[in-house]
């Protein structure tokens, strides 16, 4: 009985993060489609892969700033949204991976805090733009983390990863 509970439980908590995860995925989209334009086709992304200082003044000069910073702001809560339901994916899949890849979608997220913080601070002029070369690293250790998180999650609905067969 306690068992059929918990399940309930990890269900709902499941849907609500997904839930959450895809209103900020709209909600980024729809604030963020001011940074797209002919310069930057992938809006703050670009602003997170421009590894040069000449690629930040470019950006810099089609962009809003608040709009930028509005931006970056909101990434923290998607941040808290894909971490979550992440995390709460892998709860679910219940095999004896998650508890190891769980830690990986919290790896994903530190970096994410730090890119994030980071950008913030070169986009107010508090770093040089050369800080755009770690920030670079940062967000391709994030995703490929998440990558690695998802993967986990989709080949264990599929049964490729069996309980105690794993780790």
């Amino acid at each position: 009985m306690r068992r059929f509970f918990y399940f309930q439980c990890m269900k709902r908590n499941l849907l609500i993060s997904f839930l959450f995860f895809i209103v900020m995925i709209i909600v980024l989209q729809w604030r963020g489609s001011a940074l797209v334009t002919p310069q930057s086709s992938k809006g703050i992304i670009d602003l997170e892969f421009a590894k040069t200082s000449e690629r930040f003044h470019e950006l810099q000069l089609f962009w809003n700033h608040e709009m930028v910073l509005q931006n970056i702001y909101l990434d923290f809560l998607f941040i808290a949204a894909y971490t979550w339901f992440l995390i709460t994916a892998c709860k679910a899949v219940n095999n004896g991976g998650s508890q190891i890849f769980s830690a990986l979608a919290l790896s994903a997220a530190a970096f994410g805090v730090l890119e994030n913080f980071l950008m913030v601070l070169v986009w107010n002029e508090r770093f040089d733009p050369s800080v755009l070369q770690i920030v670079f690293f940062i967000a391709v250790i994030k995703f490929f983390l998440i990558a690695i998180v998802l993967g986990f999650f989709i080949l264990s609905l599929f049964g490729l990863f069996k309980k105690k067969s794993f780790l």
